[in-house]
């Protein structure tokens, strides 16, 4: 009998953040039972919450031996931040087009407060809080064109590349991240759409180095697809 949808949503949940907080890492065993006697549950939505990370790719299955969380899929990376840049530089361009002060406003406000939560001091909160910050100046274009339930879905469903993001702001890869969204706001502004591209994909390959400085700490973290 399957479980409840809540308790098994509820599970996929709670494992799903262990595993992009790096709480739980790429190798390490998933025993059901102690995963459900952690979280108070019985270990059927347990299992059927594995069974949904294992299709998406978050936790590896290997008969006869065992469940363990899955290394970070390089090509499947690259395949949702081609997605992520295509749709974003659409709401992004439509943007540019019909740019108000309060939109900049909004954007530098943005950019002020993600500034100013990594000066702060290191908390276990810490990178989670700036990845949602940089996440809301990401949503800000949807919002404009009223197409945020669109970014929402978006980041629901991508779930590697947010992986690696907050992977690599706990590697304090992330320091470049205000200026790369200065230059986003800066072709705002000016009305350019051919620098507002650039500076999108600057910013949204930036990746890249992330993977390279995480692969010399941790090279068994990553697989190519």
């Amino acid at each position: 009998m399957a479980a409840p949808a809540s308790a098994r949503e509820a599970a996929y949940q709670t494992l799903w953040g262990r595993i992009v907080t790096m709480e739980l890492k790429p190798g390490d065993p998933l025993n059901d039972r102690q995963l459900a006697e952690e979280m108070g549950i019985s270990r059927t939505p347990v299992r059927e919450a594995l069974i949904m990370l294992n299709i998406a790719h978050m936790v590896t299955i290997k008969p006869q031996s065992g469940t363990y969380v899955a290394p970070m899929d390089l090509k499947l990376m690259r395949l949702e931040q081609f997605a992520r840049f295509t749709l974003e530089k659409e709401m992004l361009t439509h943007v540019c087009k019909h740019c108000r002060p309060e939109h900049l406003a909004a954007y530098r406000a943005n950019i002020q407060e993600y500034q100013a939560a990594g000066a702060a001091p290191n908390t276990p909160l810490k990178t989670s809080h700036m990845l949602e910050i940089d996440n809301r100046f990401h949503r800000l274009a949807f919002e404009f064109c009223g197409m945020e339930e669109h970014f929402d879905h978006m980041l629901s469903t991508f779930k590697h590349i947010e992986r690696l993001r907050l992977f690599s702001l706990m590697l304090e890869e992330n320091f470049s991240v205000p200026g790369q969204h200065g230059k986003i706001v800066d072709a705002l502004e000016a009305g350019d759409p051919d620098a507002l591209e650039r500076a999108l994909r600057e910013h949204l390959t930036r990746y890249k180095v992330s993977v390279e400085a995480a692969r010399k700490v941790h090279p068994d973290y990553f697989i190519e697809g």
